[in-house]
């Protein structure tokens, strides 16, 4: 058996896979962190949810590697030393993650465990992709560059195909992001520095003129505080609606309230400004694919930015779309540029991932 570990700052996910390719119905499990931070407490549930199964090896998806970790590393010594330098990026995630990560070590004495980041796939972007046009000094100094996210998912999308092709990887978690991937390698991503960057969330307002900042502190007196928190948490469908509620509910609303209507027309064009841009990037387009925790309530959506996008040659299957693989082709034969939906999350992924580094 082979466990998938997906770390918090408040809980812990655990995903438990037999050693075979076909299985995709994991048992799962979630745990508050405060539980398991002793080393017994932490043997005692592992050995509780894997039974009588021998674990072989423990992969974990981390949220941010910065320069350090380009690809998935072995956690060892060097890895704890490297990754506790970036303390100052996240100063509430790393040192925790660094203490669950020492527990399993200690845990799990001669098993493989190795660490999945959410970056590293973003190291290979282009030079002209990876900076903004600030001083470059304040990169030397403070690393302000593009370091991405959701890698896991649009390294495994670009995947799919051969090398050639050239794939937009769209991903519809709490924050959508939007990757183009031609020879493995990406050459655009939405989300760059923060999460403020790219497409608006639930709560954040996505790509945003910073003379606007500069406007309500200087007009308004906004505070950096009030604005940081109403970019990040008073923005996006909430900003745009009124409406405190998930995507999956803002959607019923798509079509009965002018306001969802409008935040979503915002939210397709932020999307399609991003698909257009990795489009010009790669130089055209073969494959689209659709992925994330949202993709299978976002059907809806997803039918209607293929629409939009019908001018590249694109013919789709009618709704309702088949739910029965892990990964489905929604274009139709004809189509110039093939469309699909990825519907395996990261702990499937770095699952597969696991059976070709250890088998």
């Amino acid at each position: 058996m082979k466990l998938v570990v997906d770390i918090g700052l408040k809980e812990i996910k655990f995903w438990i896979f037999k050693d075979k390719r076909e299985d995709t119905h994991p048992s799962f499990f979630v745990k508050d962190i405060d539980d398991i931070r002793a080393d017994a407490a932490l043997e005692k549930f592992i050995s509780s949810i894997s039974g009588k199964g021998r674990i072989s090896a423990v992969s974990f998806r981390i949220l941010f590697g910065g320069d350090y970790f380009n690809e998935p590393a072995r956690i060892s010594p060097k890895f704890f030393t490297l990754f506790g330098k970036l303390t100052e990026y996240f100063p509430f995630y790393v040192p925790l993650t660094l203490d669950i990560l020492k527990s399993f070590r200690r845990v799990f004495k001669g098993i493989p465990l190795t660490a999945f980041f959410e970056t590293s796939f973003f190291s290979k972007l282009p030079e002209e992709e990876k900076y903004y046009a600030l001083p470059f000094e304040y990169y030397k100094n403070n690393k302000i560059k593009k370091w991405g996210f959701h890698g896991i998912y649009h390294e495994a999308n670009g995947g799919m195909f051969p090398s050639g092709e050239k794939t937009i990887s769209i991903v519809f978690d709490k924050q959508t992001t939007v990757c183009a991937v031609h020879n493995k390698r990406p050459y655009s991503i939405s989300l760059g520095y923060t999460p403020l960057e790219g497409v608006m969330s639930r709560t954040s307002c996505g790509d945003l003129d910073p003379g606007i900042i500069f406007y309500l502190m200087n007009v308004h007196k906004f505070s950096i505080y009030k604005i940081d928190e109403m970019l990040k948490n008073e923005s996006g469908f909430l900003g745009l609606t009124g409406y405190d509620i998930d995507l999956k509910d803002m959607l019923k609303l798509h079509g009965k309230d002018a306001k969802v209507d409008l935040a979503f027309d915002i939210y397709l064009g932020q999307i399609m400004k991003h698909i257009g841009e990795g489009i010009s990037a790669m130089g055209g387009l073969d494959n689209i694919v659709f992925a994330g925790c949202n993709s299978d309530i976002f059907i809806p959506i997803i039918y209607e930015l293929v629409k939009k996008l019908s001018f590249l040659g694109i013919s789709t299957l009618s709704l309702p779309w088949a739910k029965n693989k892990e990964v489905i082709t929604v274009s139709s034969e004809g189509s110039k540029v093939k469309v699909y939906v990825n519907r395996m999350d990261p702990a499937r992924i770095i699952f597969l991932s696991q059976l070709h580094t250890y088998q």
